[in-house]
């Protein structure tokens, strides 16, 4: 664990997300704050934006402790709306751009929100389509109003560009609003504890939950940029998804706090991103394995002098992370090897600068100043020693208020002691370093034997012709389960699957070789680039409803009966 932390002068201190622009703006004046495209905010250009829209809202009734649903991809907007709405005590709720209809109900209905900005599209989709069937069944109550019956509590709806939807608002005359409104916006009367706002899991198993998370995140926020060696000197690339904390922790909150710059992207694209990096003289990045997958190639086919491109937060630890982790630091810049998770808002471990190769890329980071991290055995609950695999438990101030309208999700996930139980595999290193392998429920039980799928995943990216691996287990009746491999290959010389299994002679025990593989032409993907396995479990459970488990790709492998 790093020792506590004393916090230098130039980075900010703050009890309140929604202060933070106006204390940047006193701080940091002139300095860029922003750039989209072709437009730059200044630290103040962006704090009065702020004012402006908490003033809008507010004139459009929104109270403290009311819910805010913002619906929009990356863009100025979206960051102005997170801050505007904490700026009056309200609670932003971020909203993935990829929800269809019954998502975007579910988290409009199950929130609470009573108010809506959206925009009528992203990229090729049609978002006001899919909104309006969100809402559902329309009718009129008294005075004009109207009842939305997929989201009963939603009272008024506020949307970007030209819309079908009932009763929506546009942005333009949205904003004029507050153009009108005179007068300093008070402080709310909340705390610090109190929630802030409300993140939907990307969980594949049944429905997201509500993680309710309040301002603690502040100085989980403000330590890192310390660790990090954040200074106004940094410009920060953000192409993670805002409806995420990962970008919200990281690229937004980490800038304001020491004054960095951050240029703004719609969505990920490597070569683009690598052009802005040497365009904008961008010093820090984040991400996961799909980001640095993509940005290697894309330098590696391109050769972009980046020389400006100091250091990234990587979420590493597992197998396939670690291979690709080595070649960052090779290609493009020293990492961070960090670990987070939502409930805990964002990040809570992180690789110091002077870290060694192996904890750069081989862990996931020392945990924070008043972050706890235990590996727990699932099954007996006992405390396992460094070095043993088991279940990742974490202790921290940063804590999730709960999970929002759901007391059982939260009692099964926090024990009495106040420990979080994260259903991550990980082991504690003799280092100190946490080293994150899997979500637990992806660890396989080969024969009573532990399978770490991403070591497995790791070998098949190693074999020519294939692009893409995950693996997941398979019910097996002597072995419990086997591990099956998915692959996604290159058009021309695609691999056998007998090539593929003989790859694996002699290089690792014979319960960790794949049982069948499967080709397909894609893995499903999260929006922040994770392999969505849930989906591939079922994939092979429907097929052994429909009798098709004998596949023409599948091999039985020896062991398998």
């Amino acid at each position: 664990m790093h020792e506590e932390i004393v916090i230098l002068e130039n980075i900010i201190s703050c009890d309140f997300i929604g202060d933070l622009p106006e204390q940047a703006a006193i701080r940091w004046d002139r300095r860029a704050a922003l750039t989209f495209g072709e437009k730059v905010w200044s630290y103040q250009d962006f704090s009065t934006e702020v004012d402006l829209l908490a003033r809008c809202l507010q004139m459009a009734g929104v109270k403290p402790f009311n819910r805010v649903a913002v619906w929009l991809p990356n863009c100025p907007e979206l960051e102005f709306l997170m801050f505007a709405v904490m700026r009056i005590g309200a609670l932003v709720i971020p909203l993935n751009t990829r929800y269809k209809s019954l998502d975007l109900s579910y988290a409009l209905k199950h929130s609470g929100s009573t108010f809506l900005i959206g925009c009528t599209h992203a990229g090729l989709s049609n978002l006001d389509s899919i909104l309006l069937d969100a809402l559902g069944p329309i009718t009129t109550q008294g005075k004009g109003g109207l009842i939305y019956a997929g989201a009963p509590q939603l009272k008024q709806i506020v949307m970007i560009g030209e819309s079908k939807v009932p009763g929506s608002k546009e942005w333009s005359a949205f904003r004029t609003t507050g153009l009108t409104a005179r007068g300093i916006i008070q402080r709310p009367p909340i705390a610090p504890s109190d929630p802030a706002m409300i993140m939907y899991t990307s969980g594949t198993t049944g429905r997201p939950k509500g993680v309710l998370l309040n301002h603690a995140g502040l100085r989980l926020c403000r330590d890192r940029a310390q660790i990090m060696g954040m200074t106004a000197d940094d410009v920060q690339l953000t192409y993670l998804p805002l409806f995420h904390i990962y970008a919200i922790g990281y690229s937004v909150i980490m800038s304001f706090m020491c004054g960095a710059s951050q240029v703004l992207m719609e969505v990920f694209n490597a070569e683009k991103a690598l052009r802005l990096i040497q365009k904008h003289r961008v010093s820090v990045i984040h991400g996961f394995e799909a980001h640095f997958s993509d940005l290697l190639s894309a330098q590696r086919a391109q050769k972009i002098e980046i020389p400006s491109l100091r250091t990234a937060s990587f979420a590493s630890g597992s197998e396939t992370a670690r291979a690709i982790a080595l070649q960052v630091q090779e290609i493009l810049c020293p990492t961070c090897s960090s670990y987070g998770l939502t409930e805990m808002w964002g990040g809570i471990t992180i690789s110091p600068p002077d870290s060694t190769l192996s904890q750069r890329c081989e862990g996931s980071g020392l945990a924070q100043p008043g972050v706890e991290i235990r590996i727990v055995d699932p099954e007996t609950s006992g405390v396992l020693p460094l070095g043993e695999i088991g279940e990742i438990h974490v202790r921290s101030y940063t804590r999730l208020v709960g999970y929002y309208e759901d007391p059982a999700a939260t009692a099964a996930a926090i024990d009495a002691e106040g420990w979080f139980r994260t259903g991550d595999a990980g082991i504690l290193r003799e280092d100190g370093h946490l080293r994150f392998l899997a979500r637990y429920k992806d660890m396989l039980k080969v024969g009573g034997e532990n399978v770490a799928p991403a070591e497995i995943e790791d070998l098949l990216c190693r074999i020519p012709g294939v692009e893409a691996a995950a693996v997941v287990g398979e019910k097996n009746h002597r072995l419990q389960e086997v591990p099956v491999a998915f692959l996604v290959t290159a058009k021309e010389g695609r691999p056998s699957a007998e090539e593929v299994f003989s790859y694996f002679d002699g290089k690792v025990a014979r319960f960790k070789i794949p049982s069948r593989v499967i080709f397909v032409d894609a893995l499903p993907m999260t929006p922040t680039g994770k392999v969505q396995k849930e989906l591939l479990r079922r994939m092979l459970q429907d097929q052994y409803k429909n009798g098709e488990q004998e596949l023409s790709t599948a091999i039985n492998y020896g062991y398998v009966k």
